[in-house]
Order: C-alpha cells, then structure tokens, then sequence
C-alpha cells in the first residue's frame, strides 16, 4: 500500500511541476521581452489559464475541493478563451459586410502561364 501512496504522490508532484514549468515557460519571454512579442495579451492570458488550471489541480486532487476545482476549471478556460480571441481577434469581421468572392473564370497565374520547360 505504500508503494502505491508514494508512486501516486511522485505522479501528483510531476504533473503540478510540469504544469507550472509550461506557464513559466509561457509568461517568462512574454514579460521579459514584451517589445519584441506579438500578441502579448494573447499569450499572458494563456499562461494566465495554465496557472490556474494548475491551482485547480491542486485544489481538487490532494485537498479534495471540488466546488474550488469547479471554478477555477471554469476561470481556466474563460482566460484560454480570451487568449484564443486575442489570436484571432484581427482575422474575424463583425461587421455583418458582404463576402468577397471571385468568380473562377476570373483566374490568373498559377501553373496555366507556366510554359513547358
């Protein structure tokens, strides 16, 4: 039975200790660096979800609080959302405009005006 205890508490202490690695690794150049990275926001509220995905483990594992898990999973991923939104943020349209289209007789390029070699 001990073995068992102490294998589970090495697996517990791992996957909190990579947990944390990966948001160090994420907020670290973003903070240190911050001129020179794109999406800053995007990437900070990332890291901000992997932090608090990492208090919830803890929270529901060893202490057993469900509700606290509950909430914090759900803060978790709002931050990862709000992370996702800020990628994509620049590429979607709101706007409710027409879509572009172009009609396919209307081609240029590509391997047509390409002579045989």
């Amino acid at each position: 039975m001990t073995s068992t205890s102490d294998l589970l508490s090495f697996v517990f202490i791992a996957q909190t200790t990579m947990l944390v690695i990966t948001s160090v690794l994420l907020a670290y150049p973003v903070v240190a660096y911050a001129r020179n990275v794109a999406h800053t926001r995007g990437l900070l509220l990332l890291a901000g979800a992997f932090l608090t995905l990492t208090v919830s483990y803890v929270a529901a594992i060893p202490f057993g609080m469900t509700l606290v898990s509950s909430v914090l999973d759900l803060t978790a991923a709002l931050l990862a959302a709000g992370g996702v939104w800020q990628f994509a943020r620049p590429f979607v349209r709101l706007d409710g405009g027409e879509v572009e289209t172009t009609a396919v007789d209307d081609t240029t390029g590509g391997f047509e005006s390409a002579g045989d070699d």
